[in-house]
């Protein structure tokens, strides 16, 4: 199958990290699935992916992936375009940073939900999509899941939890052809790093672009080859840097 007949579906692709994914699918000719809670900010970036040329279509789907009919949405629109091959969930919620011993715990409120639940209830309905494709899920972590830093235990114990998901899935999928893996972008000037660190200048942190090189690497490997793997996308000594 070529890249052409691919369709990927990515989430949180209004911006960020999600945008640089989706331009790297599209240039690399997938049909893909879009979808974030702003829907103006996502129409725009379906506009652009549309016009570099290489993509056969892009669907864009706005609404809260917490939302059962959201999901189902972006699954049937994958559907539509013919099945599935990758499936990024990307979009993810911070919460509040701040000591635990001083958290309320009631105001674990989104992180939880949009951070775990909600990608592996995506991955549930994907699932027979992917497996008819051998396709990858590609869930976005974070060093705060291994780094315990202070002030980030709810948003690093949601990413935690979706590592131990994920590696389990990559075990209870591979009989049905499925893969999954893990991706730590790295530090990154994004808008949800300002809103960690409002009082600071993060303009010294590398836009979501550095990451460009990694996913075409991964993209140009065979799902099972990388199957259970967890990378760390800004690693200076990794082969996808040595071939930028």
């Amino acid at each position: 199958m070529s890249e052409q007949d691919r369709v990927a579906l990515v989430t949180g692709a209004s911006r960020g990290l999600g945008e640089v994914i989706a331009r790297v699918l599209a240039q690399r000719g997938y049909s893909l699935v879009i979808g974030a809670r702003d829907g103006a900010a996502l129409g725009r970036v379906a506009n652009k992916l549309r016009g570099g040329g290489n993509t056969p279509t892009v669907v864009a789907v706005d609404g809260d992936i917490t939302d059962a009919s959201v999901r189902s949405r972006l699954v049937d629109a994958a559907r539509e375009l013919g099945g599935l091959n990758l499936l990024v969930n990307n979009a993810s919620e911070l919460g509040v940073i701040g000591p635990l011993q001083s958290f309320d715990v009631q105001r674990f409120g989104r992180v939880f939900p949009v951070n775990v639940g909600a990608p592996m209830a995506l991955i549930q309905l994907a699932v027979p999509l992917l497996a008819a494709r051998h396709g990858l899920i590609v869930n976005i972590t974070s060093d705060a899941a291994t780094g315990a830093y202070a002030g980030w235990g709810p948003y690093g114990a949601s990413k935690s939890a979706l590592e131990l998901l994920t590696r389990t899935l990559a075990t209870e999928l591979r009989e049905q052809g499925v893969s999954a893996v893990l991706v730590d972008p790295g530090d990154m000037r994004t808008r949800m790093h300002q809103e960690a660190f409002p009082e600071e200048d993060i303009s010294d942190r590398p836009l979501p672009d550095v990451t460009v090189p990694f996913w075409h690497w991964l993209f140009d490997q065979n799902p099972e080859t990388v199957r259970g793997g967890r990378f760390a996308a800004q690693r200076e000594d990794a082969p996808w840097q040595q071939s930028a």
